[in-house]
This record gives structure tokens, sequence and C-alpha cells, in this order.
């Protein structure tokens, strides 16, 4: 197996191990006095020099029967201490002498035992103790011990640990070891302290999913977002919350043409079939003018090669058949006006904002909201849509922070984050 962190702690233990000098106890003078640092019994001290020794020279064998010899004669907490730092130092050297041209591959067990003596040693140096317990932690998790990772991981951390990648690799134990919540609220604190990479929100994302915490997933995808809007993040969190065979939020026709809409001005529709999915769906919903213009702009992005399939024919037909008939919308707007509630407006907005005249579906939608009796949700996500696409940023996330249900919330919160995100490529 290969350790996170291990053969490079197990290579500082042997470099630690072959510096230190070691004396048999230091009396003191006077009754009261205590004697200065580790106290060694005479016999663990030669021990353990001819162990030092024989490791600045490589002598396996040589170490092997110094450090026996070592363990052996210990009787204090000193002793089996340093015995064990020096089994632990030439386990370590082995290990790393065996794993040579294994790209750091190895089988730590060897490792374990001494790790775990160090850690309960009284004697062990508070300096070193943080050390044992991460190195110790990474042998569980590697060996997916979830608990006793996130544990030693937890010590590690308290003791004072100044690794880099404790705060990542608790987090995942954490998770791992069935606190979801937890782990994902680590992944929050360390992401506040501005250390990020972009596997920390995908693993967020994928975990928060995992667990069936949707809310917090679409957070993370919110997050990744801000974080890396490039067009390919847009489409593949885009993708991952509604497009997959198990996406996070199952959602109607109409709420997932409001999501094609946001691909589209993400530049995040992949290939034939995203355009062809779109257009087909703005079609079965009453809106030719936008079927003809995505089909268009997938064409002019090459997206579309050629002349299309027979059902990208037949849509670019049928499209031009109902934009020709249905002219001017002008009767719409009249008949909308006298209604007594405000379905028709709505409907007369969705058609204008198909056709791309944002000042009159921005009108006709707050017209509807004014009437009453519509989906306050669909008609506020879509007047958000018209002031975005219009240039009314501010107006744009008033109106989305007024979408209060998932997942047309959830929806709208994207298209927030666009309108302060967009794609850099």
């Amino acid at each position: 197996m290969k350790s996170i962190s291990t053969a490079a702690f197990a290579a500082a233990m042997v470099a630690g191990a072959t510096g230190l000098a070691f004396a048999p106890p230091a009396f003191a003078k006077k009754k009261e006095e205590a004697p200065a640092g580790p106290q060694y019994t005479q016999a663990v001290a030669v021990a353990a020099n001819k162990a030092k020794t024989a490791l600045l020279a490589k002598d396996m064998a040589g170490a092997e029967a110094a450090v026996a010899e070592a363990e052996a004669a210990a009787k204090t907490d000193d002793d089996k201490y340093i015995s064990t730092f020096l089994r632990y130092a030439l386990v370590s050297q082995k290990i790393a002498d065996s794993s040579a041209g294994t790209n750091g591959a190895f089988d730590p067990a060897p490792m374990i035992a001494p790790l775990d003596a160090l850690i309960v040693n009284p004697k062990t140096p508070a300096d070193m103790l943080p050390k044992f317990e991460y190195s110790r932690a990474t042998i569980a998790y590697d060996n997916k011990d979830w608990a006793r990772a996130s544990r030693l991981f937890q010590q590690a951390q308290q003791h004072g640990s100044t690794e880099a990648n404790l705060p990542l690799y608790l987090a995942k134990a954490k998770v791992q070891a069935g606190d979801a919540a937890g782990g994902m609220a680590d992944l929050e604190k360390l992401i506040a302290t501005g250390k990020q990479s972009e596997d920390i929100y995908k693993y967020g994302i994928a975990q928060s999913a995992a667990a069936g915490l949707k809310p917090q997933t679409v957070v993370w995808l919110k997050r990744w977002l801000v974080a890396y809007p490039t067009s390919k993040t847009w489409r593949d969190a885009l993708g991952y919350y509604a497009l997959t065979q198990n996406p996070v939020a199952k959602l109607d026709k109409k709420q997932m043409i409001d999501v094609f809409r946001l691909m589209r001005q993400t530049k995040s529709l992949a290939d034939q079939n995203y355009y062809e999915e779109y257009a087909q769906k703005v079609m079965d919903v009453g809106l030719p003018d936008e079927t003809k213009a995505v089909i268009a702009e997938g064409k002019a992005a090459g997206k579309i090669p050629g002349t299309g399939n027979s059902n990208i024919q037949a849509l670019v037909t049928s499209s031009n058949s109902q934009v020709a008939a249905e002219g001017s919308f002008a009767g719409l707007e009249t008949k909308a006006a006298a209604s007594p509630n405000g379905a028709l407006s709505s409907q007369t907005g969705d058609a204008f904002l198909g056709r791309g005249d944002y000042p009159k579906a921005i009108a006709l939608y707050k017209q509807a909201l004014a009437k009453g009796g519509v989906n306050n949700d669909e008609v506020n996500t879509h007047l958000g849509i018209a002031l975005a696409l219009s240039g009314d940023k501010a107006g744009a996330k008033a109106a989305f922070a007024a979408v209060t249900t998932a997942p047309r919330s959830d929806i709208a919160g994207f298209w927030s984050t666009w309108i302060d995100n967009p794609p850099t490529s």
C-alpha cells in the first residue's frame, strides 16, 4: 500500500535517530535536585548508542540486535521511549530500503506497534507527539480505519501539528466515519482560511450528495463555481445538479429549460445533444422563437454539424412555421392587461423572453405578479432572467432572492451566482 505521509516521516525519524547521543543517568548532587533530561539505565544507554552507530552505518543486522538489546533492558518510561523510538527508526529504514523503486508503495504494518507505544508513553517529547499521532493517523486512513484516523488526526491537531494536509484528511476521515455534517463543516472552515484546491470542492459536492444532503450539495456546487468560474465548471456543476442519471434535483420541463438557459449564457452547452434537448423542450412549451435561436447558436458554435439530425431538421421547420404564424404579440399584451389574473401576463412574458424582447417580458412578469394567481417562484425566476439579460443585475438578484422553494430556489441561486461569477474561459 501507499501511505499519504508516513514514508516522509519515516525518513525523518531515521535522520533524527542517528543524530542523537545517549548517556546513562546523571545523578543529582543534592537530594532535592531532579536530574535534568531523559534518564536511561546503563544497559539501555549502551545498547542505544550501539543502535545509533549501526543505523549510521546502515548495518541493519547490527541495529536489529542493538535495538532488541535496548528493548529487553528497558525498565523506565525513558528507557521504553528511546528503545521504541529506535525500533521505529529501524523499521522505517528497512521500509525505505525495501520500497526503493516502488513509487512509494510499502506495507506500514511494522510501524504500527512502535507508533502506538510512542503515542501513549508519557515521556514522549511534546514536539514529537503530534508527529507520531499524525503518522499513525495516516496509516489508519490508508487502511480505511476511519474512526481511529479521525481521532488521531484530531489529537495531532490539538497537540499542535503543523502538517498542511491534516485539516483535509481529518474532514475526509470524519465523513467516512459517518460524521458527514462534521466533515463538511471542517471543509468549510478550511476554505475560509483561504487554503483551497478544486479537489476540496469536488469532494464536498460528492460527499454531501452521497449523504443525501441536497441543500449542502447545492451550496458546494455554488462555491465551486465561485472559486473556478469557467465554462467547463459551469457545465459540470449544472450537469451534476440536473442532467446526470442520478441528479441532485429532478426537474420538470420548465425548470429544466431555465437550467439550459443558464448553460446557454455560460457557454456550457457541450454538444448537439444539449442543444437538441434544449430546443425540443422550449418547442414543447410553445416558444418557437427560442427553439430557432438555440439551433442557430448551436450551428454557429459548431456543436450542431451541417443540418443536424432528422429531429433538428424537424425542429427548424416547425419553429420557422410557428414564428411566421405568430407574428406580433401585441394582441396577447392587450388580453393580458385585461385579464383578471396574471396567468396570461406570465405566458405572454415567456413568449417575449423566448424572443429576446426583455423589456416587454419584464413588464409582463411584473404585471403577472401584481395581478396574482400565478406561480410566484416561476414568475420571479423568469423575471430575474429577463432582468439579468437586460443588464439590470441588481434587479435580477432581487427577483432571484424572492424565489423561496426548491428546486426553483436552487435554479435562481445558480443564476445569481452567474451574475457575479461569469465564466472566465
